[in-house]
């Protein structure tokens, strides 16, 4: 099989302003490194992050999975490959995608791909925020929460991952938005609730309202989980 042949970050703007270098010496940068992937494509890169998504009504059982965003890992890209390759905490790691079962939505702008840990050796995962796992959370209860966001940054021709931290500042059905800032290649990140260390979104990239200056926007990562829950969405690859 070919490997990828198209990529495309429409929604990204460079502002590598205010991001940190992932060398930084914070304690919970230790997890995001081995949590938090770079995804490799011919034409580019995006992010993505390893985490335990509930796929039962009781959240007491766990699906192992690698998210990123659609626009970074689209079906059609998928159904062409046998592997996608990611680099996690300085190691090159290949993922084959052969018989993975797979959530994809073009629309949410989210792919989710089974992980086998001991096949893949894939050891730290992100646990999701408890606002994630309630049925009947609402959007405003994320309002002016403090977040960091990770994913991978390039600058002067090196990546790494790098974060940067700030605040929802509103909502809208599905998604969200912050004032971290980002570069391209965080597509596909993580957001974080900097008080837990814990999942509420994907980032997706940059949105702009009418005349205003851009901000960042995400997807819920409880749309993810609502997703995932019913069964019928999911579809396995067929590539060999």
């Amino acid at each position: 099989m070919e490997n990828f042949q198209e990529f495309n970050i429409k929604l990204e703007k460079s502002d590598e302003k205010g991001m940190v270098g992932g060398n930084a010496n914070i304690n919970y940068l230790q997890k995001a490194k081995k949590a938090i992937c770079e995804i490799e494509l011919i034409n580019g890169f995006g992010s993505g992050f390893f985490c335990k998504i509930p796929y039962t009504e009781d959240n007491n059982h766990y699906i192992s999975c690698l998210i990123t965003c659609n626009h970074v890992l689209s079906s059609d890209l998928i159904k062409k490959n046998n592997n996608i390759n990611i680099i996690i905490d300085g190691q090159t790691k290949t993922i084959s995608l052969f018989q993975r079962k797979i959530w994809a939505d073009e629309k949410l702008d989210f792919t989710c791909i089974e992980i086998r840990e001991n096949e893949d050796k894939i050891d730290t995962y992100y646990y999701l925020d408890d606002n994630a796992l309630k049925k009947n959370s609402s959007n405003e209860c994320y309002l002016n929460q403090n977040v960091f966001i990770f994913g991978i940054n390039k600058i002067n021709y090196k990546k790494e991952l790098a974060f940067s931290n700030g605040i929802i500042i509103s909502s809208r059905d599905s998604f969200f938005t912050y004032t971290c800032n980002t570069f391209p290649g965080c597509s596909g990140g993580c957001i974080i609730n900097q008080y837990n260390n814990c999942i509420i979104g994907i980032h997706k990239g940059q949105l702009k309202i009418g005349n205003k200056n851009a901000v960042n926007e995400g997807i819920f990562i409880r749309e993810v989980v609502k997703y995932i829950k019913e069964e019928t969405n999911a579809y396995f690859s067929n590539v060999n």
